[in-house]
């Protein structure tokens, strides 16, 4: 029951992607890696490559708790070259209390440390827990700037002879409420850091994960995941917008509305990377509520990121987009299917129970094709207005992927026991592999 092209864990739990990188003539990606049980727990950081971002060959877990700062979880984080080696950032967690019943969990979710720490490879292959290890960033005292406990997810780039990290944290605000803030550092050599500046202007969610920020068309951009930012549905979701950073004094300004990247909602912890032709790409974490057989959890298609028009694109990666070739007449959930349809004003497609209408916006309905479970996650989600509905829509078993008019919005969901029929009074075509 494992999709045929996504990317998920051969078993047991998985969340973000992390270390995503093109190094030595691979695209080397890891995860968030639960390797007992279908829950998140411990987190260990699983390890696959691949050559062409179709085919991922899996390594098995590359980084995993070694440390007495790190005994609890090697977090999120990311990777960069430096002297032809390949140098990991992530955040390390220490429990303060731990669960008496289950020692991969707190008591209750907020007895924890992180600080930062790295560790460093010669060939992107060979990971020495035990001794290529260092904190970098210790956790912080209770009023210093950012929060000993929230404060995580180290994503490092290069500007000209500088590397640059950026931290989501936390802070109390006048009003003794906490709010998202993003820490930044500099280094000269990826191993000694210095504090910098934090960026506080906006209030959105009370902790900012998993930021990122990188030029495409000479526009910089950011995208994080807000946490605890909507009343129903998941509180957390990724978000992307268009920003000015400056290198020389790390401030920062959001310059456009930090839209959702994905409006099904089910992506989060999105991270980018130039691919080998120099484009900036992201690979995000789908949240399953339910396991599938004994894996919980898949990843996106790989997708470009760009900026025309005054409007940030999110197009699928053509060396998956090339694979669909063979038009065919009939419908398989369990092939990997590309269906292209143009939708008018009040029109729909169904396609296995999994309804996609356009009334003004694109409105897309899983609640005949999902499995509720307590968790109160949105069935019926849907974009802003737009002009027009031209869709490209990618299925393969667990996951539906929706992008709409060449990428200006991307819709995506995971789904359970589609059927295998196609229900439109609109002309659309049908390819697989």
């Amino acid at each position: 029951m494992h999709p045929k092209l996504h990317l998920s864990p051969p078993k047991n739990w998985c969340n973000d992607p992390v270390g995503f990188i093109y190094y030595q003539g691979h695209y080397h990606l890891f995860y968030q890696y639960f390797p007992y049980d279908c829950v998140w727990g411990t987190m260990h950081w699983r390890h696959v490559i691949s050559d062409d971002l179709i085919h991922w060959q899996d390594l098995g877990i590359a980084l995993y708790p070694s440390k007495d700062y790190d005994k609890n979880g090697c977090f999120s984080g990311s990777s960069i070259e430096i002297n032809q080696q390949l140098y990991i950032y992530y955040t390390s967690i220490q429990y303060t209390k731990t669960h008496p019943d289950n020692i991969h969990i707190t008591a209750s979710g907020q007895e924890f440390l992180a600080s930062q720490s790295m560790i460093t490879s010669a060939d992107g292959f060979h990971f020495d827990n035990i001794h290529n290890k260092k904190m970098i960033i210790p956790v912080f005292k209770e009023k210093d700037l950012g929060h000993p406990t929230h404060t995580r997810d180290p994503k490092v780039w290069q500007y000209q002879d500088t590397y640059y990290m950026v931290l989501g944290s936390r802070y109390l605000d006048e009003n003794q409420c906490y709010q998202g803030q993003l820490l930044f550092y500099i280094s000269y050599d990826g191993i000694e850091w210095h504090y910098k500046n934090c960026f506080q202007d906006m209030k959105l969610g009370d902790m900012w994960e998993c930021p990122d920020i990188f030029e495409v068309n000479q526009q910089q951009c950011l995208i994080m995941s807000p946490e605890r930012t909507e009343s129903h549905g998941y509180p957390s979701h990724a978000r992307i917008a268009t920003c000015l950073f400056n290198h020389n004094d790390c401030q920062m300004k959001i310059t456009s509305e930090l839209r959702y990247l994905d409006y099904g909602r089910d992506l989060y912890a999105p991270q980018t990377t130039l691919d080998k032709d120099g484009n900036r790409i992201y690979i995000g974490w789908m949240r399953m509520p339910v396991k599938v057989d004994n894996w919980r959890g898949l990843f996106i298609f790989p997708r470009i990121i760009e900026y025309q028009d005054n409007h940030i694109y999110t197009r699928l990666h053509p060396k998956i987009k090339q694979l669909f070739q063979q038009k065919v007449n009939t419908f398989d959930y369990q092939v990997p299917t590309h269906i292209h349809v143009q939708l008018h004003q009040k029109e729909m497609i169904n396609i296995g129970g999994y309804k996609i209408k356009y009334d003004k916006c694109l409105i897309a309905d899983r609640s005949q094709v999902f499995i509720q479970t307590n968790e109160d996650i949105d069935l019926v989600t849907q974009t802003p207005n737009i002009s027009h509905c031209d869709l490209d829509i990618y299925i393969d078993q667990n996951i539906i992927e929706i992008y709409i008019n060449d990428g200006y919005y991307v819709l995506s969901h995971i789904i359970y026991h589609l059927d295998n029929y196609i229900q439109c009074s609109l002309p659309y075509t049908i390819k697989t592999l």
